[in-house]
């Protein structure tokens, strides 16, 4: 099994759960009504914008990456290319790919699993409680999250996507939806391609309300 460094993963993903639970507690006084109104065009007006999260623009063509004041690497996505409204704020955790073709990939989602405690505790440590966290499986697996796009049951449990996932909601001005989730790459499950795996933090700016 080797670390994910293909296009999609980069940079390297290897983030820590303590690095994570750092990166967390760095968004815990961010403006999110700010960030979804997203950011204005590349020049001194966007480094100002970032500034005041403490962030660095570090790439600006179709999607704004930025460099938080932990080392962290974010990701504002937004539609077509656009800078505003911004959908989504994602931060990759942990990847990784089979080695050895198809048979590999049994290896692959044991690792998932074997990580994926751990990437939940940190995250939990600093905001509380998920509201739900289950698996591909979960009986009770809802039939929406938010933003989130869930699959087809059928489709979802063929494809074990996501893998595994935890919510919470987190309040203050503009709100936010933060989920972790575990999502293998198509044809992991089934054997039928290379597995690869990803951990993903993603924050999106409506809160689930139940």
């Amino acid at each position: 099994m080797a670390a994910v460094t293909g296009p999609a993963f980069e940079p390297p993903v290897d983030r820590t759960p303590h690095e994570l639970a750092t990166e967390l507690r760095g968004l815990a006084g961010v403006d999110w009504e700010t960030v979804w109104n997203g950011p204005p065009y590349p020049g001194r007006g966007l480094d100002r914008w970032c500034a005041q999260f403490g962030w660095t623009p570090t790439q600006c063509e179709y999607v704004l990456n930025v460099r938080t004041a932990t080392g962290g690497e974010l990701v504002l996505n937004a539609t077509g290319g656009s800078w505003a409204p911004v959908q989504s704020v994602s931060h990759w955790v942990w990847g990784a790919r089979a080695a050895g073709g198809p048979q590999g990939n049994p290896r692959v989602l044991a690792a998932a699993e074997e990580v994926w405690p751990l990437y939940r505790d940190a995250v939990t440590s600093v905001l509380g409680e998920p509201a739900w966290a289950g698996a591909w499986d979960s009986a009770d697996f809802p039939d929406e999250l938010g933003r989130f796009a869930v699959l087809k049951p059928e489709t979802r449990r063929v494809q074990k996507r996501p893998y595994r996932i935890a919510y919470w909601e987190l309040g203050g001005p503009g709100g936010a939806l933060a989920g972790l989730t575990v999502t293998p790459a198509t044809g992991t499950a089934d054997g039928s391609r290379s597995g690869v795996v990803n951990l993903s933090l993603r924050c999106y700016p409506r809160p689930l309300h139940t």
